[in-house]
Parts: C-alpha cells; structure tokens; sequence
C-alpha cells in the first residue's frame, strides 16, 4: 500500500513538473523567423483594421484567447485556441498583415486577411490553425476573433491579440 502510494505520487510530480516545463518552453519562444513561435494573448478590445482601438465598444463575452504565431519564409502559421466560450458555436478568426490603411477593409478574402471558423465543442473550447500566405511589403500580422451579432453589424463577441507579431 505505502509503495503504491510514494508511486502515485512520484507519477503526478513527474506529471506536474512535464507540464511547466512545457508551458515555460511555448511561452519563451524564439524571435521571429526563427524556429521557436510568438505567443500571443487577446483582450476584449474592438479594433479598427489597423491596430488602432475603437473605445465606443465594451467588451461583451466571457471566452478566454490564445494563439501561437510562426513565421516561416513564406507564411505566418496562426494556430488559435478558444476556451470558456459559448458551447457549439461558430466564430471567425482572422489573420490580418500589416500595414493597413484605416480605410481598407479587413475581412476574410481581402488582400493580407486569411480568415477561417473556430467552432467550439461542448464544453466552450475549440482550435483553429490558420495559414496565411505573407503579402509583399508586409511587417506584422495580428488577430480578430468575433461572434457576428444576430440582427447587428457589430459583433457579439470580440477578441484581438495584444500586439502586432512582427514579421
């Protein structure tokens, strides 16, 4: 009995300790181009297409972000998580590349934008890596997630990340 318990627990600090070590690896990634990813954390923030933030919207869900960013020679890899989130629901992820005019739309198709649907399980979570192919001239890229509004064209739900990842 004592041998299976000091084995129980010799197994869950193993565990414990497999885990923090990864989340400290992902979290100090390298520059980037390089081998290593960007990780990126999003806020409640309504942004126009370049960066800038509009401060007439509040936020407005509960969902909690994250992304980890790759840039390779030729395309920045978005790999985005969604957790606490609305159960069973649809939700369009963006990859915007910088610059961008404020007058220049952002939506999945335009020129720079690579867009895709993030649909959670039934527990709120859901994942979506997006491949965006980087444009001529362009310097960074950054993310929108939004809910669309039932009867609005303001969205529900939005979440953009923190910082623009150079490229």
């Amino acid at each position: 009995m004592r041998q299976r318990l000091l084995s129980t627990v010799a197994a869950l600090v193993v565990a414990i300790l497999a885990a923090t070590t990864v989340g400290v690896q992902t979290a100090a990634a390298g520059p980037p181009g390089g081998d290593g990813a960007t990780f990126v954390a999003f806020t409640q923030l309504l942004r126009t297409c370049d960066f800038n933030t509009n401060l007439h919207a509040g936020p407005s869900g509960v969902a909690r972000a994250t992304a980890l960013v790759h840039i390779t020679g030729s395309e920045v890899i978005a790999d985005v998580v969604l957790v606490t989130a609305i159960p069973n629901t649809p939700y369009d992820v963006r990859v915007i590349q910088m610059p961008r005019s404020s007058a220049t739309g952002c939506n999945a198709g335009d020129p720079g934008v690579t867009g895709g649907v993030l649909v959670t399980d039934g527990a709120g979570a859901g994942g979506l890596s997006i491949h965006s192919p980087i444009v001529s001239g362009a310097t960074g890229a950054w993310m929108y997630i939004t809910r669309p509004g039932e009867f609005t064209q303001m969205p529900a739900e939005f979440y953009t990340s923190d910082f623009v990842v150079p490229i």
